[in-house]
């Protein structure tokens, strides 16, 4: 079977390396049946404009992107009438028909007008291209910048929370109960920004604390598995971050806030004198000077903490650098570094003493992490058919204990992600797009915790996308990764994906999608041999990669009579196998904990979002999922998991200047756990479900100032985020914006 994959492997490569080449070969210009079609598009304001705006000819899978001098020159299907639907991110997309009168046709200059709510369509990039977003067979939830203000939020996880299908435990992002309880280790969901993996070579973890939320543009969460493009770690979704672009106007930017936690809402948690504070900024500028621009943010965060030993103080800095080779192709360098010291909490002493750590946790120790990015890309426009994007990047992340008393420090784990992504993207035919590509991954990792370790995944991809007509397009993928570590075999996984989407109408389209992810073992899982608080962790190089088989079908209703709404509905079905969980080894005398495979599991879900727009300045929106996580192995529920996810959401503009917000989540308590938890931890199982509200009000003091009152958790509501961890209470912030 293994000779077999590799011989797969080495024929998806040869496949992929003729597709290159297929294009410069068999150039459509001498087709008789195309037609050469060249345009500019622009801010119909400002009349800037607009690069990486999408041309796509509506009945046929034609079309193409606008230059970094925003031009397009595209070879259309002839017809007697030509229509294009013209579209960019932030802007109201614009259908352009004319008549093939010549041969080129030369349009004038096309215009965009921007976005002015969330009714307007977006563009994604769940199939590794810009597409509109009734063209995507699987659920995706966008996250915009406008809402990242509207919030305050100053950390990518707080964004999250109010997805729909998704909840965060710790850092641990849980998109549809793929994830559960797994100590801080390996991901189910790969996260990139700007098309980097920003996943640490070590643990397999996400770093929210380094994302630049000064600089981002927009959040794509991609739900289900996402591997046959993405590869390991994309076993429960994508969450794609995508930065914002410099103006050739220069911008500046900058951000305040400060406030505190009010209060304990038991007096037998109280712990100190007074309120613990919290606060930070940010500030960023950009511009774009000629065939140069940059743009650069950073800021720091201040928190006290709502529990004793907590603490954490956060500083980091992003920027971006991009420059026109040509009006074809481009050069790209992305930067971040972030450093944090905090206090090491890791679980409660008790219930009645929630917020404070056990005795035997030493008060003098510190945490001390650094983390650095580096992303190179290359991008081209090779023709009117065809792009290739190249991009490097390494991720490093440090990982040390401080203890004030002597001030020594000891390195636990250093670790270097290394991604090298080579993307090639053609219309090889009138209705056919192909997106091919091959990418390797290399960790490496020193460490006491787990010696020195070298993993590497190599792996080649290949993705088609035919429109069969009535606007239908139908999806088909394939990749194969090769993944060795040390001196292991090596494995090779196989992950196929098929999708059909239609969108019937402009405002009525369905999807359906089924495909294969996995995710490697990370260093950490494989080679842990630490102490974690009370739990010893042994190695287990044996651990094997988990798989899942996703599955949905579903529909979105868009509709502006009356009540403008948008309603979207998806069934899910998640198969889950070979999970890697950590379990108690209970034939060892000190019963440590060992990552396994053990689980064969299944989640059967609904989800729903409905948007509002109830009145003028008066807009509402709810998500609601429910699941039905079944461990199939033990025939039981399984661990770790909600059956419930909701939020709601109301916005209210009552004048031009003011804007007030109220949100409300809700999770049903975690029906079951790990009752041996409660051998190491006090009162582990104690857990409730989730009533969290939130208000906001902004209030624009000027046309470049705004001023605004955040509360968080207002009814200070108690709760377990995860076993003997209380959930942030409440917390009353002043958020001042110059923008």
């Amino acid at each position: 079977m293994s000779r077999t994959l590799e011989r797969l492997l080495l024929a998806l490569l040869l496949c992929i390396l003729s597709m290159v080449m297929l294009p410069a070969q068999t150039m459509p210009g001498s087709d008789a049946s195309l037609l050469r079609v060249n345009g500019t598009v622009r801010d119909a304001r400002t009349g800037e404009v607009l690069r990486g705006a999408t041309i796509q000819q509506i009945g046929a899978n034609r079309g193409g992107v606008t230059n970094l001098s925003g031009s397009f020159a595209v070879r259309l299907r002839r017809m007697d009438s030509v229509s294009i639907r013209v579209s960019f991110v932030g802007y109201e997309p614009r259908v352009v028909s004319f008549a093939a009168e010549a041969d080129p046709m030369q349009l004038p200059p096309i215009g965009l007008e921007p976005s002015v709510g969330r009714q307007a369509e977006v563009i994604i990039s769940a199939n590794k291209r810009v597409q509109a977003v009734q063209d995507v067979p699987i659920s995706v939830s966008i996250v915009k910048s406008d809402d990242l203000d509207q919030r305050g939020i100053v950390r990518l996880d707080e964004a999250l929370r109010y997805v729909s299908g998704v909840s965060i435990a710790r850092d641990q992002v849980n998109i549809r109960g793929a994830s559960g309880f797994a100590l801080g280790v390996g991901s189910r969901a790969m996260v990139l920004m700007d098309g980097f993996p920003l996943i640490s070579g070590d643990n397999g973890d996400i770093k929210f604390d380094v994302m630049p939320v000064a600089d981002i543009e927009r959040i794509e969460v991609i739900k289900g598995a996402g591997s046959a493009l993405y590869g390991t770690g994309a076993l429960g979704g994508v969450i794609s971050i995508q930065t914002k672009q410099p103006t050739e106007t220069f911008t500046a930017s900058a951000r305040m806030y400060g406030g505190g936690y009010t209060g304990q809402p038991y007096s037998q948690w109280e712990y100190r004198d007074g309120y613990p504070l919290l606060g930070g900024a940010d500030v960023r500028m950009a511009q774009k000077v000629g065939d140069l621009s940059y743009s650069i943010s950073g800021g720091f965060r201040y928190d006290e903490g709502f529990r004793a030993f907590d603490k954490a103080v956060r500083g980091f800095g992003f920027g971006k650098l991009s420059y026109s080779i040509s009006p074809s192709s481009a050069l790209r360098l992305n930067l971040f570094h972030a450093e944090d010291e905090r206090q090491n909490f890791l679980y409660w002493n008790s219930l009645d003493s929630a917020t404070r750590a056990p005795a035997a946790q030493d008060p003098n120790e510190r945490v001390v992490t650094s983390k650095t990015a580096v992303g190179l890309e290359y991008s081209s426009i090779l023709s009117d058919v065809s792009s290739l994007i190249v991009r490097y990047g390494a991720f490093r992340t440090v990982f040390a204990n401080r203890y004030i008393n002597n001030d020594t420090r000891s390195e636990q784990s250093s670790a270097v992600a290394h991604s090298l992504d080579v993307q090639h993207t053609s219309s090889i035919l009138s209705d056919l797009a192909l997106t091919s590509g091959l990418s390797a991954r290399i960790n490496t990792v020193t460490s006491p915790i787990y010696q020195q370790t070298l993993q590497h995944i190599i792996s080649a991809f290949s993705q088609a996308e035919l429109s069969i007509g009535l606007g239908a397009i139908v999806t088909a993928g394939l990749r194969i990764d090769r993944e060795e570590t040390l001196t292991l075999e090596p494995h090779l996984e196989l992950s196929p994906k098929f999708g059909v989407s239609w969108p019937v109408t402009p405002e009525l389209s369905f999807r359906g999608s089924v495909g294969r992810g996995f995710r490697a073992p990370t260093v950490a899982e494989r080679y842990a041999n630490t102490q974690y608080g009370p739990f010893r962790v042994r190695p287990n190089p044996s651990v094997l990669a988990e798989s899942s088989w996703s599955s949905e079908i579903g529909g979105s209703w868009r509709n502006s009579a009356v009540i403008p709404f948008e309603l979207d509905v998806a069934l899910f079905d998640n198969e889950l196998f070979s999970l890697i969980e950590p379990t108690f080894d209970l034939t060892a005398p000190e019963i440590p904990i060992v990552f396994k495979n053990i689980t064969r599991a299944r989640i059967l879900g609904i989800e729903t979002t409905l948007r509002l727009a109830l009145s003028q300045g008066l807009m509402a929106e709810t998500g609601l999922t429910y699941m039905d996580p079944r461990d199939l192995t033990l025939g039981s529920i399984l661990k770790y998991r909600n059956r419930i996810l909701w939020y709601s959401r109301l916005m209210w503009s009552p004048m031009a200047s003011v804007s007030l917000q109220f949100e409300y989540r809700y999770q049903d308590r975690v029906e079951a756990i790990d009752d041996r938890l409660s051998l190491f931890i006090t009162d582990a199982d104690v857990r409730v479900p989730l009533h969290i509200v939130d208000a906001r009000i902004f209030v624009d003091a000027s046309s470049r100032v705004r001023c605004g009152l955040i509360g968080r958790n207002l009814a200070n509501y108690a709760y377990t985020e995860s076993i003997g961890n209380l959930g942030p209470l409440r917390a009353i912030l002043l958020q001042i914006e110059y923008r």
